[in-house]
């Protein structure tokens, strides 16, 4: 009887060494101290190399340490000797998504979930590499069943919405949207990402709506302000949208896209001196933008600054060779700024460019621009070219393009065809 009670105690003791072990290798981790976790680690995996737990605390303190690589190896051995552990597949993935190696940390994801369907881990990076690698409907398949299995977890509708969104189907991203809101009402978060969807959507009086909510429950919140000032800007409501990007600044977001609408909301009614330390303070952080330049030459011309109205024409015009509309707009400024200074023959030029711009375009495009043409031929006392612009106006209306024969240009252009055939058919002409 004594010798088996000895025989038992000689089996206990190599326990009790392995678990004091564990208990001291578990005590690091506890306490943080990873560095002496992973040399003690080291010394057990020499002594028990098959033991997973080992392996696995062992990797758990290598990754605390940011040594990657060794972590990907320990874990790497933990997986081989017990290939269906779920702890042990989804560290494994976890650290090759770290080390860079994501298709293979999806192969390992996925595996976890062959095992455990519903593992929440291997769920949430699944769904974070699916979306990096831009394949939303993989990743919306998980935030499906993340969404089911945590129905008031309103973060899942906004990413399922977020992916809705970038695979184009606008209408299923905002009911996400909208159900994530009706989860939490108050939370920040869902009232900014709704307003901005509802923004995105082409819906600016919604996001307005959204956005004065979030002010209530927010005053200090700065986005609130910016989707709101962003959203009456798309609606060429300028005056508006003033107000509301003084108060993102006010807040603290001196960002680039902040400055740039306000400089051009301000730009638009016509505030040019206000609007000018605005434009050059985008213009300086990017002085490759046409419309950092063009915008600069609005306010310049607004100044009545010629020079450097024309100055930053002529750097639009650099940078858009290959933009129609914009290089119509900047004709026009140039034009304008040359009859500032009263140089009515390089205004001339440029209107003529303007409307070899946009000769196949509609009437409303050239209308303006012709009658603007044959003012400069007036005023060159040109009468001959200016009868024939004149006379374009009139064929416009004649032609029932324009419906409206009560217009001051309209009249003008009459009286000015009237005038100069007379004068022209006295002079021989």
């Amino acid at each position: 009887m004594k010798s088996i009670k000895i025989f038992c105690i000689c089996l206990l003791f190599p326990l009790s060494i392995f678990s004091q072990n564990m208990d001291k290798l578990n005590l690091y981790l506890v306490n943080s101290d990873y560095k002496n976790a992973a040399y003690f680690g080291e010394n057990l995996i020499k002594e028990f190399p098959d033991n997973t737990k080992i392996l696995y605390k062992t990797a758990l303190a290598y990754q605390m340490l940011n040594k990657n690589k060794k972590a990907q190896t320990v874990i790497k051995n933990a997986y081989s000797i017990d290939t269906v552990n779920t702890n042990y597949i989804n560290f494994y993935a976890n650290i090759l998504n770290i080390n860079g190696f994501q298709d293979k940390a999806i192969k390992f994801y996925r595996k976890t979930l062959y095992y455990d369907s519903l593992n929440f881990y291997a769920l949430n990076n699944l769904s974070k590499l699916y979306f990096s690698q831009k394949r939303f409907s993989e990743a919306l398949h998980c935030y499906s069943i993340l969404s089911s299995e945590d129905s008031l977890n309103s973060f899942y509708y906004r990413k399922s919405g977020l992916c809705y969104m970038k695979l184009k189907d606008t209408k299923t991203s905002l009911n996400c949207y909208i159900k994530a809101y009706s989860i939490d009402t108050i939370s920040i978060i869902n009232i900014k990402s709704l307003a901005f969807v509802y923004l995105k959507t082409g819906t600016p009086d919604s996001a307005i709506k959204y956005c004065d909510k979030g002010i209530k429950v927010d005053s200090t919140y700065s986005d609130f302000y910016k989707i709101k000032a962003d959203a009456h800007f798309v609606k060429n409501h300028f005056y508006r949208a003033v107000p509301e990007y003084k108060k993102v600044l006010q807040l603290g977001d001196t960002s680039y896209n902040v400055l740039k609408r306000l400089g051009m909301a301000l730009c638009e009614i016509k505030k040019y001196k206000e609007a000018l330390p605005y434009n050059l303070a985008v213009y300086k952080s990017d002085t490759t933008s046409y419309s950092n330049t063009t915008y600069l030459c609005r306010n310049y011309l607004g100044l009545k600054n010629y020079n450097k109205s024309l100055e930053f024409a002529e750097k639009t015009l650099k940078l858009i060779h290959f933009a129609e509309r914009i290089s119509y707009d900047i004709y026009d400024n140039m034009a304008q700024a040359y009859s500032g200074k009263e140089q009515f023959k390089k205004a001339l030029n440029m209107y003529l460019k303007k409307e070899s711009v946009f000769k196949s375009y509609p009437h409303y495009f050239n209308l303006n621009n012709i009658y603007q043409t044959a003012l400069i031929y007036d005023k060159l006392k040109d009468k001959k070219n200016a009868l024939k612009y004149y006379k374009k106006i009139l064929n416009y209306y004649e032609n029932k393009q324009i419906k409206d024969f009560d217009t001051p240009i309209y009249k003008y252009a009459n009286q000015r065809v009237t005038k100069l055939t007379e004068d022209l058919f006295f002079e021989g002409e």
